[in-house]
């Protein structure tokens, strides 16, 4: 992952998002990816069309890991 550094920089805000978009998966569209604006570093969940150009996108799967039971959650960095 080339942003990782990035990602490591904002990472208590990404697994706050990634956290909530598990545990209400089912409130989201089908079709989210995670937009980061790394000038304020805002982080929205959204389609991509609802997006602004601004946040750079990232398909969500990027922020979720799965421990060693099966269970998804969200990745460290």
């Amino acid at each position: 992952m080339e942003n990782h550094e990035r990602f490591h920089a904002i990472g208590e805000k990404l697994y706050g998002v990634t956290k909530n978009y598990l545990a209400h998966h089912l409130d989201y569209p089908t079709d989210i990816v995670v937009g980061i604006n790394w000038a304020t570093e805002d982080i929205v969940i959204d389609s991509p069309a609802k997006i602004d150009d601004s946040y750079e996108q990232f398909s969500i799967a990027e922020f979720i890991t799965i421990d060693e039971k099966g269970y998804f959650e969200p990745r460290l960095f």
